[in-house]
């Protein structure tokens, strides 16, 4: 009996330290968790500093001093402009009748720049060009480079000049007229003349509105994916790369592989989808917005700060008259570098609006573009309602030993039970899009469409589903993709329907998870129009389309370059709209936004390049109110609740990708790197931001965006139309602005109406 006890006691005595050091891990140290969470609110204080969100605006910046230089004369006058010209140089001043500043595209003769002789008559000149010498060389010349012949006319409004550059021997028209707050600058193809030297690029007046150092209070707008700013006060170190982009991505008919490229091109990490720049002067006192009304789909936007190449911020559009490719000359794809025979053949167009007080900003531009949409009717008021998205995967390829299968994730029939399950917690509002409802599964079936995947239910199945949907009058969505072709996918012709190259090469991508062609455009058209009528019989009357809205290509199969491709996409779309009630697409480019109803997957960043200082909502503010815009998919967020907080700033409404099945079924799939999807996981967090979108957005629907405020990097104010505004607080603790309370990591709705 005593042995016992002892044991027990001995085992007592032993276990008493670990247990005190147990208890003294667990126990937790003030200081140190202040300190911790002192060290967290600091981190978090410096993500919402960092260049992916809007920093607030500085109180004493102001514009320059400006004047009218003693050789430039006026040629035209309006309610809202004058334009001056320096006749050699043809380089402008306009000035903004409402402020008196006045804007110059050139350099002032007296003052002394940091500038070579190359970059001086390049900053001047209304006009630079790089052309090609007989051995596939380029070189640069500028008016002012050989004295070029230059003469003026002046008309009403404005002015047309030729231009006859001595050593590249070409010559050209340029046209500068006055329209309302605006000049229009066009330079027309037809007067494009060339003798033995070939015209590769231009560049025209690139030195409008730069500011020269870091001492004035404003910013370059670039279109990169949100929008993003890259401010005057900041610093730049001179070993950084400009900005360069290709407007509407790289034309995959040119694209030359990374090695070819060589190691001075820099490229976007996110499209631009809109032709669209601008600067301010002075934050709020003077700005303005290019649009690039025609040659845009062969336009660069080049954006240099100052410290990279020279001491100015300066951006301009680059217009392509010829590319350069790389021609293989034998089966090992041995080769050279090429420029193309002939020329582009496209007219440039910009519209520089000018901008002053509190439209000079980016906010402004925003608005200014949108209403150059409207006036266009290139943007189309639509439905613009708060609600979900939901995506649903229903069946992908399996690969097998002997052959693939179907790995079903979710059931067509399955659809109705989690719409169910949802408007019994109050979610009244949302749409579904089905994929992987093909014959095969999600990948490796397209372009076929038909006939439906029997594995996810009969036709029968389909046939109640949607009766089930339209009854409910929510959309059921059906995606497809009018571009991708999957290799040894069937419905179309390797030799006949792919997108070529300028080489002959036929254009190819790798995507998420499969390796697939380029289909040709015509060829898309013509499986649009062929199936109208199948997609009429299964009353599937939404679509939404992946890929052919936002993928821009010249196209050699069917000898199509991007305006022709453009042109046969928009009727790509009008054929489908015929027959539709709805159609969404991924990420348009802005030819396709009267077209669109539903735009899925909204950038909500930039691309965080190190020049750039801030991400602002540019492409949201010009949508909101007209389009109704989705973020991409909840499920791949890393912090999920900051997220919903930018999706409330932002405007945008929530997306889910979603499965009924667990998503490790999809383990050996094209589709395996979905990692948490099963709807039954998700539902909750689903009510919760739908809920939350309601009773932020829900009280903004239709409105459009009309200001928006940065109180603090982590406190934004977004004003609308009806005036009512939507504060965001990301910080950790409750703060206050203009007597408004917003809890932590939460928002508010205001109502900023006349009281009386």
């Amino acid at each position: 009996m005593f042995n016992k006890w002892k044991w027990v006691i001995l085992m007592i005595v032993l276990l008493f330290p670990v247990t005190a050091i147990a208890n003294s891990l667990s126990d937790s140290d003030p200081d140190t968790d202040i300190k911790e969470e002192e060290e967290q609110r600091a981190n978090e204080k410096l993500r919402y500093q960092s260049n992916q969100f809007t920093q607030p605006e500085q109180e004493d910046g102001s514009s320059p001093e400006t004047s009218v230089n003693e050789a430039y004369t006026q040629v035209a006058e309006n309610e809202d402009l004058v334009l001056y010209l320096e006749e050699d140089s043809l380089a402008l001043q306009i000035e903004n009748k409402q402020t008196g500043y006045i804007w110059s595209s050139g350099l002032s003769e007296d003052k002394e720049y940091n500038l070579n002789e190359t970059w001086s008559d390049m900053a001047h000149s209304a006009v630079t060009i790089d052309y090609i010498d007989g051995e596939d060389k380029t070189s640069s010349e500028s008016i002012l480079t050989n004295e070029s012949e230059v003469s003026v006319n002046e008309q009403e409004n404005g002015f047309t000049a030729s231009i006859d550059f001595e050593e590249a021997g070409i010559s050209m028209e340029l046209e500068v007229i006055l329209d309302g707050g605006s000049i229009e600058v066009l330079i027309p193809e037809s007067e494009i003349n060339e003798e033995d030297r070939k015209l590769a690029t231009m560049r025209v007046y690139p030195f409008l509105g730069a500011s020269e150092g870091t001492d004035m209070d404003g910013y370059t707008f670039i279109p990169d994916g949100s929008g993003a700013l890259m401010r005057f006060d900041e610093e730049q170190p001179s070993s950084m790369a400009p900005y360069q982009a290709s407007i509407y991505g790289e034309d995959e008919g040119f694209k030359r592989s990374d090695s070819e490229e060589g190691e001075d091109r820099v490229n976007s990490a996110q499209k631009i989808t809109m032709p669209v720049y601008g600067m301010t002067n002075g934050v709020d006192e003077n700005g303005y917005l290019a649009v690039i009304d025609e040659g845009q789909t062969f336009a660069d936007l080049i954006a240099y700060p100052s410290g990279v190449a020279t001491d100015f911020h300066w951006v301009t559009a680059q217009y392509n008259y010829r590319y350069q490719y790389y021609q293989p000359t034998s089966q090992n794809m041995s080769g050279y570098n090429v420029f193309q025979e002939e020329m582009n053949e496209f007219d440039v167009k910009e519209r520089i609006t000018f901008l002053n007080d509190d439209e000079a900003n980016y906010v402004g531009m925003a608005q200014t573009y949108q209403q150059y949409l409207l006036d266009n009717e290139r943007l189309v008021s639509g439905k613009d309602q708060v609600d979900l998205r939901l995506e649903f995967l229903g069946g992908e390829v399996k690969s097998g030993l002997l052959r693939d299968s179907i790995q079903v994730m979710t059931e067509v029939t399955d659809l109705p039970d989690y719409v169910d399950r949802l408007k019994q917690q109050e979610v009244d509002d949302m749409h579904v899009v089905y994929r992987g409802w093909t014959k095969g599964g999600y990948t490796g079936t397209l372009p076929k469409k038909f006939p439906l995947e029997n594995d996810l239910g009969s036709d029968r199945d389909y046939e109640d589903v949607n009766d089930y949907f339209a009854e409910n009058e929510i959309p059921m969505t059906y995606y497809t993709d009018y571009t991708k072709a999957f290799d040894g996918a069937s419905g179309f012709s390797g030799r006949t329907d792919v997108a070529r190259k300028v080489n002959a090469e036929t254009i190819t991508s790798r995507g998420e998870s499969e390796d697939y062609f380029y289909l040709s455009p015509q060829k898309a058209l013509e499986m649009v129009k062929e199936e109208r009528s199948e997609f009429e019989e299964r009353e599937m009357s939404h679509l939404a389309v992946d890929t052919s809205a936002n993928e821009l290509f010249s196209d050699f199969t069917s000898d199509s370059f991007r305006p022709q491709v453009m042109d046969t996409y928009q009727e790509l779309a009008g054929e489908l709209k015929e027959s539709m009630d709805s159609l969404s697409f991924y990420q348009p480019n802005d030819y396709m936004w009267a077209q669109t109803d539903r735009y899925f997957d909204i950038p909500m960043y930039s691309s965080n390049y190190s020049f750039v200082t801030d991400t602002v909502p540019f492409l949201q503010i010009v949508l909101k109110g007209h389009v109704p815009y989705y973020a991409s998919f909840t499920n791949f967020h890393n912090s999920p609740e900051d997220e919903l907080l930018r999706m409330i700033e932002y405007g945008a409404n929530p997306s889910f990708y979603l499965t009924g099945e667990d998503s490790h079924e999809l383990v050996h799939t094209p589709s395996e790197d979905l990692y948490t999807s099963q709807f039954d996981n998700w539902e909750s967090t689903i009510v919760e931001q739908y809920e939350a979108v309601k009773e932020s957005l829900g009280e903004v629907e239709g409105e459009t965006i009309t200001d928006r405020i940065v109180h603090d990097a982590d406190l934004v104010e977004v004003v609308y139309s009806n005036d009512k505004a939507i504060l965001v607080n990301y910080n950790n603790e409750a703060v206050e602005a203009d007597g408004t309370e917003v809890e932590a990591k939460g928002y508010q709705v205001i109502d900023r109406g006349d009281p009386s």
